[in-house]
This record gives C-alpha cells, structure tokens and sequence, in this order.
C-alpha cells in the first residue's frame, strides 16, 4: 500500500554490513538500472516485475511527477532516504486457460510411439497458450513505499504483503546490497522488546545469534549519507 493513501501496515528491516558514509554518487551507481520504465501496454508475457519509482518528496519545491530524470539526491528526505516502487503483475484466469489448453489439444495431431512423449508435449502446448494469454493480459499496478533511516541502518517498509517484501528484498539487493555489501534482515515482533543487553547475556553466541542481536533496537552512531 502507498503511505500516501492514507494509511498502512509496516515491515521493518535492519540494514547490516555498512563500514562507511554512503555518497549520494555512490548509492546511484546501480540504482539506475533498475527504475521502473514509463507504463506501457505492450504485449510482453511477463508475470510480474518491479522497478523503482520516483517518490513524492515534501522537501523539494519543484514539481517531481514531471522530471523525466531522476535520482536518489531526489529521495533525501530529513534524515534517510525515501523509496517507492511500482509492481506490475499479470494474471492468467486458470479456467481459461485450461479450457483452450483443452482445446488446442484436442486439434492437436498426436505423436507417435517413438516421438516426443504425450505428457512433455502437453505440457509445451500449455506453456505456449499460457504465454499468449499473458501477452493479451492488462497489468495490475501497485506502489510501495519505504524509508531508509540510514543514521539507524533501519529500513520501514510500509506493507506487510509477501509480494511486496519480495520485490523490495530483491531490488535492495540488486540496487543497493551488491555493490556495497549491505543486507536486509527482516525484524519480528518478537524482537522489538528484547533489549542489546539481555541478548548479550545468553550463553554460546552464534554468528546467527549475533545477526539476531544487530536487529534489536538501539542507536547506532551518528553515521548518515553525504
């Protein structure tokens, strides 16, 4: 859900492997590539993909919706970095596509013994129809926004939806993760009212453990993006 619709639910996440300041050049050498392309009905046989848009920062006066370019220096806002993303997601109605996958088989001439097997051609017949119908099919479209508090390594996602972490998860990593070496770690609530201290004084800590002890509530350093 868009924070900006009024309302929403919330993932938090730990943002773990950061050695230093983040320049604004620096978080834009991968984010680039993975912006969400103008809307576009076009006939692609895709189920789902994700890009990131740009976000409705408060801060700057100008008008944002009309810049055709754009980047994170775009996305500061008061101490962390505003995220949004756009989900595209088309759906294949299951009847349909059975019944025509029904009938394409039904015309279809059957192979021989010591041709390809029944069920493999079967199978490609259904493959085949259900591209077709994905290229035929309009997309759903979603936005989702973030904030990336970056002086806490905390990340406040606002939506609860297993698509929507999905999406994030992968385009954190892609944007974000690879090149610098960061990770998400996704904070239960379970988490949020254990204090540093009493993980400290459990016996036999793991590296999982401490993965665990990194996502409990605290504040780190004053370390922010230049």
């Amino acid at each position: 859900m868009s924070l900006h619709q009024g309302g929403f639910s919330l993932t938090r996440y730990r943002v773990l492997g950061r050695q230093k300041n983040l320049s604004v050049a620096e978080l834009n050498r991968d984010f680039f590539g993975f912006q969400a392309a103008p809307i576009s009905l076009n006939r692609s046989a895709y189920e789902l993909r994700c890009g990131w848009e740009l976000p409705l920062n408060p801060e700057l006066e100008d008008s944002l919706p009309q810049r055709e370019k754009w980047d994170i220096s775009d996305c500061l806002f008061e101490d962390g970095i505003l995220l949004r993303f756009r989900i595209e997601r088309k759906t294949v109605p299951a009847q349909l596509l059975q019944a025509i996958v029904r009938q394409r088989w039904q015309d279809k001439e059957k192979p021989e013994e010591d041709e390809q097997p029944a069920r493999a051609l079967k199978k490609q017949v259904h493959d085949e129809v259900r591209e077709e119908l994905l290229q035929l099919a309009l997309p759903s479209i979603s936005f989702v926004d973030a904030y990336w508090k970056d002086q806490d390594d905390l990340v406040y996602l606002f939506s609860q939806s297993k698509m929507a972490r999905d999406c994030f998860e992968e385009l954190f990593r892609k944007s974000f993760g690879q090149a610098h070496d960061l990770s998400l770690f996704r904070v239960l609530p379970p988490l949020l009212g254990i204090a540093k201290e009493q993980l400290h004084q459990v016996p036999q800590q793991s590296e999982s453990f401490e993965r665990l002890v990194m996502t409990t509530p605290h504040r780190h350093g004053s370390q922010s993006i230049s």
